[in-house]
């Protein structure tokens, strides 16, 4: 789990590291908060770090983002794809 003082995004995208279709994105999820000594919250949640393949071309950050938030939990359901990654046999 991850603590933070940041309240986080269901998926992050790293545009830094755009390049030929992929791109590496955190996803998120779990996400619970409690307040700190000075009543300030402190979130808790899961992480993981992905590179994924973009499946078309999108013409702007806005639209990547808009792709993301809408396939988190559904479509691609990349929220399941992250947390398979956490699977351990």
């Amino acid at each position: 789990m991850v603590n933070s003082l940041n309240n986080p995004q269901n998926i992050e995208i790293d545009f830094g590291t755009l390049r030929n279709g992929k791109v590496d994105i955190l996803v998120h999820w779990n996400v619970t908060s409690t307040p700190d000594e000075e009543g300030n919250p402190v979130y808790n949640y899961d992480e993981c770090r992905m590179n994924w393949v973009l499946p078309e071309l999108f013409t702007s950050r806005e639209a990547i983002q808009n792709y993301f938030d809408n396939n988190y939990d559904t479509g691609e359901n990349i929220l399941n794809w992250a947390k398979a990654t956490k699977i351990n046999m």
